[in-house]
């Protein structure tokens, strides 16, 4: 027996009144620092391009990132993503494979490097003399499982494992040997509200796991969870010809375990004959003090998606970061 629609809206109001008791709490402490940034730095071209409004507009490689249940009706595919000129990171790449299975779902795995360049290491007494660098590296492995239910929901869940190695020292790097590790969750619905698909709901909650733990437990830190929730609308304007498309997307971000005011994301993307693309997106993140404009453009041969992407470099210096992303369906 299926649940009044009063009755749901209760369970949502009540949710949304813990979380917002929860985050207030949290402010009146005081933020604490969060640990694994790497749970959050970007990834995927098209995502990028439309400012990374992605929660209800992702597909393929880039939905295992940004909204796991995005994947429940997709299309069998193999990816890679890379980034170059990111102020956080030296190399990033990213592959994955999507296999749907009929009647069942869909099942992925996503393998991701990072690495974060060199870093100078202090003397063991705290001291001004450098003694030393060391390399900053992570990997992250992920499985996800989405589901479609119906014609219209669809779910999705993703199991992360980071692994950060702060070894690879030259010279004399006092404690720097760290190998932190840790796991997280995500969690991801679609809601198609029209079916033609021109209304798309999306909400996903990230990164829900462990503290982060390099020295000892008193000083873990919680990881980046972070609470989304995205709408994805295909108007139809008489004036624009058959062949084109156009894309509207919005997005709102909250943290879950640090305080800190909400952050939105806007993001359009136009097509010709689904074979040719142009976006561009702004970014008001307010949670990770992150914002800009973003564009991207990608070409598609039916079977092979090329999509990059390049957003505002907020360092103020040097070429903004850039993002490729190549999608081969099978």
């Amino acid at each position: 027996m299926r649940p009044s629609r009063s009755k749901a809206i209760r369970w949502a109001v009540v949710a949304t009144a813990l979380l917002l008791a929860r985050r207030s709490a949290f402010a009146q402490s005081g933020p604490p620092v969060e640990g694994a940034p790497e749970l959050i730095l970007p990834i995927g071209a098209r995502a990028i391009g439309m400012g990374e409004a992605a929660v209800a507009s992702a597909i393929g490689a880039d939905a295992l990132w940004w909204n796991p249940a995005l994947i429940a009706r997709g299309p069998r595919e193999v990816a890679l993503a890379a980034s170059s000129n990111n102020p956080a990171l030296d190399t990033d790449i990213g592959a994955s494979v999507i296999v749907p299975v009929p009647r069942v779902g869909a099942f992925a795995v996503l393998l991701r490097y990072q690495n974060q360049g060199e870093q100078e290491a202090a003397s063991s007494e705290g001291g001004p003399t450098q003694t030393g660098t060391f390399l900053v590296t992570s990997t992250l492995a992920a499985l996800t499982f989405a589901a479609p239910f119906g014609n219209r929901i669809a779910i999705g869940t993703t199991y992360k494992f980071l692994n950060a190695d702060h070894a690879s020292c030259t010279g004399q790097c006092g404690q720097t040997g760290a190998q932190p590790q840790t796991t997280a969750l995500d969690f991801g619905g679609q809601y198609i509200v029209r079916k033609d698909t021109s209304i798309v709901l999306g909400a996903v909650l990230r990164n829900a796991g462990l503290r982060l733990q390099v020295n000892d437990a008193p000083q873990a830190d919680p990881v980046p969870t972070r609470f989304e929730a995205g709408v994805l609308v295909t108007p139809r304007i008489s004036q624009l010809p058959p062949e084109a498309r156009l894309h509207v997307a919005a997005d709102v971000i909250t943290r879950v375990n640090t305080s800190g005011g909400p952050g939105y994301r806007l993001g359009a993307e136009a097509s010709w004959r689904e074979r040719f693309y142009l976006r561009g997106g702004y970014l008001v993140y307010g949670p990770d003090g992150a914002s800009g404009p973003s564009f991207g453009v990608g070409f598609s041969t039916g079977k092979l998606q090329i999509d990059f992407a390049q957003t505002s470099n907020n360092a103020g210096s040097g070429s903004p970061p850039s993002y490729l992303t190549l999608r081969y369906l099978f």
